[in-house]
């Protein structure tokens, strides 16, 4: 068990936001943490020191020009603890884990679509993976995955993920 998962379970995970200061304008860090899967399986959903860095650069270089142009949009899907990614059955090399990705559904919004969304990262923002998760026949996704590497060059891969006989498939767009 880590030092910020014994201050989270002897603090209480809304104090554990004293420990780490909000990213910006447009991001607190409970907003970041946050996650009804956690909550209701009493996962701690806390960084480590090196994570939370990773956190800050992928809310400077992602989400900052993002918002910039868009507003704030809908994110379901940052921070993720190893429990939590387990949890949900992320993949287990997820870069949500180190805080290096965010994930956007923008469907809800009359203005952006997450097709939308994906094109404008694509042509505007540096990121490690983009991803247009589970789109429709019309090319809207379910959700759009970026991640970005904070310490590494960034591959630029722009990917499409689908379902194929009960297994998830990335295909390269």
């Amino acid at each position: 068990m880590s030092d910020l998962d014994i201050a989270s379970n002897l603090l209480g995970p809304d104090r554990v936001s004293d420990l780490f200061p909000d990213f910006g304008a447009y991001l607190t860090f409970q907003e970041a943490i946050k996650s009804q899967t956690a909550i209701r399986k009493g996962i701690a959903n806390v960084p480590t020191a090196e994570h939370y860095g990773n956190m800050v650069r992928t809310y400077r270089m992602v989400i900052v020009p993002i918002f910039d142009h868009f507003g704030k949009l809908p994110i379901t899907s940052f921070y993720r603890s190893p429990a939590l990614n387990k949890a949900i059955g992320g993949a287990k090399g997820s870069s949500h884990m180190t805080g290096e990705a965010v994930d956007f559904d923008c469907d809800s919004l009359r203005t952006v679509t997450n097709r939308k969304l994906f094109d404008w990262a694509r042509a505007t923002i540096d990121f490690d993976q983009l991803i247009l998760e589970n789109p429709d026949e019309k090319g809207n996704a379910a959700w759009v995955h970026i991640g970005y590497r904070s310490k590494e060059e960034n591959r630029r891969q722009v990917l499409r993920m689908i379902w194929h006989k009960g297994k998830q498939i990335y295909q390269s767009i």
